[in-house]
């Protein structure tokens, strides 16, 4: 308090504010008293600042409480291969995208894979999504999930989700993190034939990181809507395998369940996946 006061160089106010602590803090007067002497030169008040070093000091203070965004992400390419209702060897490419400020945190991803044989498209799958969190404590924070989906082999040509909720970090350690999210949410579907369907569903998610050693790192997302129609079953797990620097190895299967009576029969795919990962 007696250094922000002194930096007026008002020497009046300076000994008043010094009253006023040694009746607050009597136990301190010999503090304030060796404090003022020292400060306090041969009765001039600490020499003014510079003009120039005011300002860079006031952007300083500004830069130290502006929130500091830190972007994270992957790009991944590779082959795969498909069972269920598109059986296919093929390619893929995927990417992941998150910034990260203050209590905020938005996170992107997206991932196609792709196979065309003889001029004939046997593999078409598309997922996007977009995720922004706020945290409101050390472990609870509240979500927002925005997804497309593009698999007509699985019966739809478009398939637009829109969610939110709560989500609670269970293990928040170094080496490793467990979070759980569910809430409500609304579904557009875009059937390959018949009418759109849109329906209020219910969404829970599941996020798992593990480090196993060194150079292994285990991962597995799920993900479960369910309306009164029509329920979506997700779980993609990998291992990670450090190669060099940025560049991990990785091998991921996924499973996609669809139920419902829409679709007059279950339907599941798997996709098994060896790529390669640079992350930054």
């Amino acid at each position: 308090m007696l250094g922000a006061v002194a930096l007026t160089h008002n020497e009046q106010a300076l000994q008043a504010v010094a009253a006023y602590l040694r009746r607050t803090l009597p136990r301190a007067g010999g503090a304030i008293d060796a404090w003022l002497k020292w400060n306090v030169r041969a009765g001039s008040l600490i020499p003014p600042v510079p003009a120039a070093m005011q300002a860079s000091n006031v952007a300083a203070e500004v830069a130290d409480i502006r929130p500091r965004v830190t972007w994270s992400g992957e790009g991944e390419l590779g082959a795969f291969t498909s069972t269920g209702s598109a059986p296919a060897t093929g390619f893929l490419g995927a990417f992941k995208l998150a910034g990260e400020g203050g209590n905020w945190r938005v996170g992107t991803s997206g991932r196609v894979d792709f196979q065309k044989t003889s001029n004939v498209v046997a593999r078409e799958q598309i997922r996007l999504t977009v995720e922004p969190n706020y945290k409101f404590n050390g472990r609870g924070y509240l979500f927002g999930l925005g997804q497309f989906e593009e698999d007509r082999f699985q019966g739809f040509t478009g398939r637009y989700s829109l969610s939110g909720g709560l989500g609670y970090s269970l293990l928040a350690g170094p080496d490793h993190k467990l979070s759980v999210k569910a809430g409500p949410a609304w579904r557009l579907t875009l059937p390959v034939s018949g009418p759109r369907d849109s329906a209020l569903a219910g969404v829970a998610l599941v996020d798992l990181k593990l480090k196993l050693n060194q150079a292994l790192r285990f991962s597995q997302e799920a993900s479960a809507y369910f309306d009164a129609e029509r329920q979506t079953y997700y779980t993609l797990a990998a291992v990670d395998s450090q190669l060099t620097g940025q560049l991990k190895a990785r091998l991921s299967y996924m499973v996609q369940h669809e139920a419902g009576e829409q679709l007059g029969q279950s339907l599941t795919d798997t996709t098994s996946r060896l790529t390669l990962v640079y992350g930054f």
